[in-house]
């Protein structure tokens, strides 16, 4: 018994010196690491929202080719185009449009500045495109509770598609995301471009995807740094 306790009287523990260096070892692999997997899971944010924002492109895609063959889609040409302003609210989504005049009305439907659907509403009734493009888009991401993107389409098609899932306020071209000018010929098409040629960025100019304003959008075509 007592060669046992003076075994434990002859052991030591950590001394001062030794505490403190081990402290700041872990604070330098601190200060390197977590930076480092902020990183990661930025980019895997953004890189969810680009695949949303590749997705929604498509399906507008479908639509305007669906209403095109029932007679009420795009009129064909660079100078038929319109950005269309989507939110989604309580899973709600509202389309708004500023040109209906580059749409064709016909077949019963006449287009609207501004439509409303959420998930499994009835397309019985509806008379405005905008509308059943609202209703299509809710029961396609029934997962999207709250959003916000900007669509460019033109002469039948969707050249460039913007998107956030972090606000329903409406995206604010040249803050929140990329310039998006109707009749542009930008880079992926739609996308603005300077005087040099280069695409002119919302971004925060150190991480593609995160805009001055600090949102995440994912956009298709993506858009990455210059």
């Amino acid at each position: 018994m007592i060669k046992f306790f003076q075994k434990l009287k002859a052991k030591k523990g950590f001394t001062l010196v030794e505490l403190i260096v081990v402290i700041a070892i872990i604070g330098v692999l601190a200060a390197i690491l977590v930076p480092t997997m902020l990183g990661y899971v930025t980019s895997s944010r953004v890189t969810s929202v680009n695949s949303t924002a590749a997705s929604i492109k498509n399906n507008i895609d479908t639509f305007l080719t669906n209403a095109d063959t029932a007679g009420y889609g795009m009129l064909k040409g660079v100078n038929n185009n319109d950005v269309l302003s989507i939110t989604v609210t309580g899973g709600t989504w509202t389309v708004n449009m500023t040109n209906t005049g580059a749409f064709r009305n016909g077949n019963g439907m006449t287009w609207a500045t501004g439509g409303t659907g959420a998930a499994a509403a009835t397309k019985v009734g509806v008379t405005n495109p905008a509308s059943l493009l609202a209703i299509e888009l809710a029961d396609l991401f029934p997962e999207v509770d709250t959003a916000s993107l900007i669509a460019y389409v033109e002469g039948g098609k969707t050249l460039a598609v913007a998107y956030t899932a972090d606000t329903s306020t409406a995206l604010t071209q040249g803050t929140d995301c990329p310039n998006i000018t109707n009749g542009a010929a930008g880079v992926g098409g739609g996308w603005t471009q300077n005087a040099a040629g280069a695409v002119v960025f919302a971004w925060d100019n150190s991480t593609a995807g995160v805009s001055s304003s600090g949102l995440i959008v994912g956009t298709a075509p993506i858009v990455a740094l210059g």
